[in-house]
């Protein structure tokens, strides 16, 4: 599934990674600028500063072994600009769906929040999402927040940092200004307005919200089906009118345009219109380039499924190599594997992943799309 557009994401790992960069760059110069200048600085009086103090006895103190803090400073860091996201939607009244920090990932599923672990490297510098729950004004103003919550969240813990940083022992002292330097360089990386490998930095997505237009009236009516399907609408009863929004759809964001077309290509395969389940399975082959890394490989899943329907066994097998690894829900990968084996006439294996998806399917996040997948469960079982 594509949670940047489904759930608005608010970050992107390019942003936090390149931000920690920043920061560490900004903390050894600081380092190293302390060092030299000690003589300096005691003879202007500074070094009587409690935080610089703290700094320069720290420098004598810390030896190889506290590399070892580094991974988890940078995971405080990476957390608190993604809680920052949710806690801000959650303020706004927005729906949790996705909260990943390095290793670490939370999503919502029809049986409520579960966890599992993050193997993908592309999504380890961390990714929020939340489901908008108004429309017009209010809407804009959910999506503003939001935005705006992850670099808040990085300004604040850069400064409470830095105070706890004056008060606290010099090893700990010198923790404190790793996190508040690498926790300044988030907060300024992302608010610079680019995007990246498919990402949008939180500062380009508060310019284009900010600037509504067609942008966010496509981005409300992706936002309506997929509440729906969340909902347990299934793909055929969507509003029909939303449907045909998404048809229509022409903007200049490609990432948009990839993403209605999996709502269109789920709607086909769930009304059964074989015409239109190969013309935006082409289509949304076309546009799988626009998905960021971490994400395309959901497509990838969806087009293996599109293969099978067509009776395409060197297509299914291409998709799926691709597939491998993202956040994919599991019953639809298993689905498509499955299917491969059913093409090849490998019925135990086929068995085995049908009923391995069937298990899985109440943990699914998309109540809607897990009817489909159920029904093209049932169809392998008696397709030839």
């Amino acid at each position: 599934m594509d949670k940047e557009l489904k759930g608005e994401s608010k970050s992107a790992s390019w942003g936090l990674w390149a931000g920690l960069l920043v920061g560490g760059l900004i903390g050894a110069f600081l380092a190293v600028w302390i060092k030299q200048n000690l003589n300096q600085l005691a003879e202007s009086g500074l070094a009587r500063n409690q935080l610089v103090e703290r700094l320069s006895k720290a420098n004598e103190i810390l030896t190889a072994w506290d590399v070892l803090a580094i991974p988890v400073l940078i995971l405080i860091v990476l957390g608190t600009h993604e809680i920052g996201h949710v806690l801000s939607g959650l303020s706004q009244g927005m729906r949790f769906l996705m909260l990943i920090v390095g290793p670490f990932g939370w999503y919502t599923s029809a049986s409520g929040v579960r966890f599992e672990w993050n193997t993908n490297l592309a999504l380890m510098g961390g990714l929020a999402a939340s489901l908008p729950t108004k429309e017009g004004a209010s809407l804009r103003q959910q999506l503003l927040v939001l935005i705006a919550g992850g670099p808040a969240a990085s300004l604040l813990l850069a400064i409470v940092a830095i105070v706890i940083a004056s008060v606290s022992d010099p090893r700990f002292a010198a923790y404190c200004i790793f996190v508040a330097a690498t926790s300044l360089g988030v907060f300024l990386v992302t608010l610079i307005p680019v995007r990246v490998g498919g990402f949008l930095s939180d500062g380009l997505q508060f310019i284009d919200v900010l600037k509504g237009g067609s942008a966010a009236i496509d981005r409300g009516t992706l936002l309506h089906i997929f509440a729906q399907s969340l909902g347990g609408i299934r793909p055929r009863d969507w509003d029909s009118s939303a449907v045909e929004k998404l048809a229509n759809l022409d903007c200049d964001e490609p990432l948009l345009r990839a993403c209605g077309l999996m709502y269109l290509l789920a709607q086909a395969m769930d009304s059964r219109h074989d015409a239109d389940i190969a013309k935006y399975g082409r289509w949304l082959e076309d546009s799988v380039d626009a998905y960021p890394s971490g994400f395309k490989q959901s497509v990838h899943v969806e087009l293996a499924i599109c293969a099978w329907l067509a009776g395409d066994l060197d297509a299914i097998k291409r998709h799926l190599k691709a597939s491998q690894g993202g956040i994919v829900e599991k019953s639809r990968r298993l689905l498509a594997q499955a299917a491969l084996a059913k093409l090849e006439g490998r019925e135990e294996d086929c068995e085995r992943d049908r009923l391995l998806a069937i298990k899985l399917l109440p943990k699914a996040s998309d109540a809607g799309q897990s009817k489909l997948t159920e029904d093209q469960l049932e169809m392998l079982q008696s397709r030839t």
